[in-house]
């Protein structure tokens, strides 16, 4: 969200004697062509199977994001472990999976060596139908991937970006990039930072990270067990912020909410996870069920994440006057300094958890970021399961992002 400083500097004697301007309201400056029109379906966006490092067929996976309550699963095998050979029968068992499982959309990805990391920097790449192509992906392949490259070249993550972004189809469908599990292999968040400022150059194409990383059954959660870990099973760059609000008050849309379980095989290995959908959940709002709506809605960043099934339908708002209908995630609008708006935070509380615990939001924080920082308004809600947050603000010069994170607490996890 951005407000300016609208304000009317001193007038000549001539403007003295013209009819007054209307003062200014707030205005749109990007919106969300299928707010209100949409619909919640549950994404599960990275997966691996026997084709790359993982113990499932893809078949049995896509059988447990069903079962699981999964309207859409990606799989998202590993670049480096997938040969010429192995592509054209990779993409043969998503469509057998396809056509097994005609109620659930299986979208087509890779997990990417990210240059200049040698194998070490991961991102997952989701791929629309209308590039999910064996020749695709195999050029991809070869050209970006950093597993096996003698020179390391930071470069290439940008010319990659920009390949995927110059291959849109023509409805005009991009693949979505997200960067996995941040900050398990760098060692601080200004990495991160570094990583969507600097090396990916002018490129919108990675949308993202994942804030709430997978294997969260594992032994160490999020298999975080070098430089860094998880806070309260979050991405410290999410959780604390810093990171994600630098990014967000240099005005680049980056969407920190995505909870994928980056399934290999399940149960409590250091490796281990639950399966697709079980514990993990990123519910997005899309303008159709399709994969290449599942695609719109993660490029828009129409989406909210959480674990245990704690929340549905999370909704952020913003209102203003001047403003036909409150803004959401993903849009932008423009409010006059010195004037107030709104921040409403809504979600439905299920009377129980995805393993049938009892379920309730122990409080909620709806988070400011602006040049200064971060603030924060700590929200206890009261029961019921309909959660309603509201925060009222002053504008003032300059731009402001708004996001929100709720928790249940359990004692002694």
């Amino acid at each position: 969200r951005r407000s300016s400083d609208l304000s009317q500097g001193e007038r000549s004697p001539a403007a003295d004697a013209a009819p007054a301007s209307p003062p200014p309201t707030a205005r749109f400056v990007r919106s969300v062509k299928w707010i209100s029109e949409g619909e919640w379906i549950k994404v599960e966006t990275h997966c691996h199977t026997k084709f790359s490092d993982g113990a499932h067929t893809i078949e049995e996976v896509v059988a447990k994001a069903s079962e699981h309550g999964c309207d859409a699963v990606a799989i998202t095998d590993h670049i480096d472990r997938l040969d010429r050979e192995d592509i054209p029968r990779y993409l043969e068992a998503i469509d057998l999976a396809r056509r097994q499982f005609p109620d659930l959309l299986v979208l087509v990805g890779l997990e990417w060596n990210v240059p200049p990391g040698g194998g070490d920097h991961h991102a997952t790449v989701l791929f629309p139908d209308s590039m999910a192509d064996a020749a695709t992906l195999i050029e991809f392949c070869e050209r970006f991937d950093d597993y096996s490259r003698e020179e390391r070249d930071a470069a290439l993550t940008t010319q990659g970006l920009n390949w995927l972004e110059d291959r849109a189809g023509a409805d005009g469908v991009h693949a979505v990039v997200s960067l996995n599990h941040p900050t398990r292999n760098f060692s601080r968040g200004e990495e991160v930072y570094d990583l969507f400022v600097e090396v990916t150059g002018p490129s919108r194409m990675l949308v993202g990270f994942s804030g709430a990383p997978g294997h969260q059954a594992g032994r160490v959660n999020g298999a975080y067990d070098g430089v860094s870990s998880t806070v309260d099973r979050w991405d410290p760059v999410v959780l604390t912020g810093d990171t994600w609000d630098r990014l967000l008050q240099s005005e680049r849309d980056v969407w920190g909410a995505l909870a994928p379980c980056d399934f290999h095989r399940h149960g409590g290995d250091e490796w281990g996870d639950y399966w697709p959908g079980e514990f993990s959940e990123t519910w997005v709002y899309v303008p159709e069920r399709s994969t290449d709506g599942v695609l719109r809605g993660l490029k828009a960043g129409t989406f909210f994440a959480s674990h245990g099934g704690i929340v549905r339908e999370a909704e952020l708002s913003v209102n203003a006057e001047g403003l036909d209908r409150p803004a959401h995630p993903g849009e932008a609008v423009e409010v006059p300094a010195g004037t107030m708006f709104q921040i409403r935070f809504e979600c439905r509380v299920p009377t129980s958890d995805l393993f049938d615990d009892l379920n309730r939001i122990d409080e909620v924080e709806i988070i400011t970021v602006d040049a200064s920082g971060a603030r924060s308004k700590l929200i206890v809600p009261g029961d019921g399961d309909e959660l309603v947050a509201d925060h009222e603000m002053l504008a003032e010069a300059g731009t402001l992002a708004v996001r929100v994170r709720g928790r249940r607490r359990i004692e002694d996890a």
